[in-house]
C-alpha cells in the first residue's frame, strides 16, 4: 500500500485545502497549532519529517505508538467490550476516551478485565476513506512550514512538571504548571506545550544533574529533528534545578549543538547566571527573559542564532559540566 502511494509525496498539494481536511477528519483527536482536541499526539511539529514518513504513519498508525497513546481494552462485568485511551485512573475508577473523543467513566468494581495493547486509537484504512488528491493536500498541510515551526519535544521529554522534579515527586514547590496547556506566545513567537495529562505524560526535557532523586537518571543529551535552515531557535527554558543564584556562576549549564547537513556542527554554550537561573521564583539573568509566572515559579525565554544559513538536520541539547539540571518546556524554530 505504501509503495503504491509514494508518488503523491512528490506532488505539491494545497496546504489550505489540507487544513480543512485535517479539521474535518483529524481534529476530533489531534491538535495542530492549537486547533483540535488533545486526545492523540499533537501534529504541530510534523513538518520536520519528510512526507514519506508522514504517509507511512497515516497508513500504519500503530507502527510506532507512544505509551501515552496506546489503546486500552476493557471488558465489563455485564459483557461490554470498550476501547479507548486511558484518560485518568484512581483506586475506584478509570476514564477512557474513545475514537470519537467521548469520555467513558467506569467503576473498577464493574470491570472484569483491563488490558493495554500496542495499537493506536487511530483506525487503519484512513487513506481509503479519502481521495488521493485529498491525501496529497493533507500531507502538504502536515509538511507545511510557515515562519515559525514549533518542535515536538514529546519523544525526548523525560519529566512531568506537574510533579515534584528535584528532591521529591510530592513537593508542590518543585512543579512548573501552566494554567492551561494550550499554545503560548512570547515576543510574538508561538510555542506549543506538551500536555502532561495530569502527570501521566512527560512534558519537559530535563538533562542530567548530580543532585536530587530524578536528575541523576536523566540523559546527558537529547536530539530533535529540524531538517531546515533557521534564522533563530527559540526556547521556553532558562531555568534549572540548583541554578543561579546557586551553583557556580558562568558555568556551562547546557550546550545547544546544531548539526548541519554538510556534517559540521556548531555549539552554543548557555551558562548559569547568564542564560539560566533557578526555577523556584523569579530570578533575572542578563541573557534570558522572564516569560511566564507558573504559580510562583518561573519559565524564561532565550533564543539561539545559528551563524550558518545551511540546513540544520538536528538540534542536540547537551548537558554542560556544572551541577545544575536544566529544564526545557518548548522549542520553536524560526525559518529563514
Amino acid at each position: 500500500m505504501l509503495e503504491g502511494l509514494l508518488p503523491i509525496t512528490l506532488v505539491k498539494g494545497d496546504h489550505v485545502a489540507g487544513k480543512q481536511l485535517f479539521l474535518k477528519h483529524c481534529a476530533n483527536c489531534h491538535t495542530h497549532s492549537g486547533e483540535g482536541k488533545r486526545i492523540g499526539p499533537d501534529l504541530t511539529g510534523m513538518a520536520v519529517h519528510p512526507k514519506e514518513e508522514l504517509l507511512g504513519n497515516i497508513i500504519d498508525p500503530s507502527k510506532s505508538v507512544e505509551g501515552n497513546f496506546r489503546v486500552y481494552t476493557v471488558a465489563t462485568e455485564d459483557g461490554q467490550i470498550l476501547t479507548g485511551l486511558l484518560a485518568s485512573e484512581s483506586r475506584t475508577s478509570i476514564e477512557l476516551i474513545d475514537a470519537e473523543g467521548k469520555t467513558i467513566s467506569l467503576l473498577r468494581d464493574d470491570i472484569s478485565e483491563l488490558a493495554a495493547s500496542r495499537k493506536s486509537l487511530m483506525p487503519e484504512g484512513f487513506e481509503k476513506q479519502i481521495t488521493q488528491e485529498e491525501l496529497t493536500n493533507l500531507l502538504e498541510f502536515l509538511a507545511f512550514r510557515g515562519k515559525y515551526l514549533p518542535l515536538d519535544i514529546s519523544k525526548v521529554a523525560r519529566v512531568s512538571t506537574v510533579k515534584g522534579m528535584f528532591y521529591s515527586a510530592d513537593a508542590p514547590a518543585e512543579r512548573l504548571i501552566f494554567d492551561d496547556w494550550g499554545p503560548k506566545t512570547f515576543e510574538n513567537v508561538p510555542f506549543v506545550l506538551v500536555d502532561p495529562r495530569q502527570g501521566r505524560a512527560a512534558n519537559a526535557i530535563m538533562l542530567f544533574g548530580p543532585q536530587g532523586y530524578l536528575a541523576p537518571t536523566m540523559p546527558r543529551s537529547v536530539e530533535l529533528p529540524c531538517n531546515a535552515p533557521a534564522k533563530a531557535i527559540h526556547f521556553l527554558s532558562g531555568v534549572s534545578g540548583w541554578g543561579y543564584p546557586y551553583g557556580t556562576e558562568k558555568s556551562v549549564t547546557m550546550i545547544v549543538r546544531l548539526h548541519f547537513e554538510d556534517g559540521t556542527a556548531e555549539d552554543h554554550e548557555l551558562r548559569n547566571g547568564e542564560h539560566f537561573a533557578d526555577y523556584i521564583r523569579r530570578v533575572d539573568v542578563p541573557k534570558s527573559e522572564f516569560a511566564f509566572d507558573l504559580q510562583g515559579r518561573q519559565i524564561r525565554y532565550f533564543a539561539v542564532t545559528p551563524t550558518k544559513q545551511d540546513l540544520i538536520q538536528r538540534i542536540e541539547l547537551v548537558k554542560g559540566d556544572d551541577t545544575t539540571a536544566p529544564v526545557v518546556m518548548a522549542i520553536t524554530v524560526e525559518g529563514r
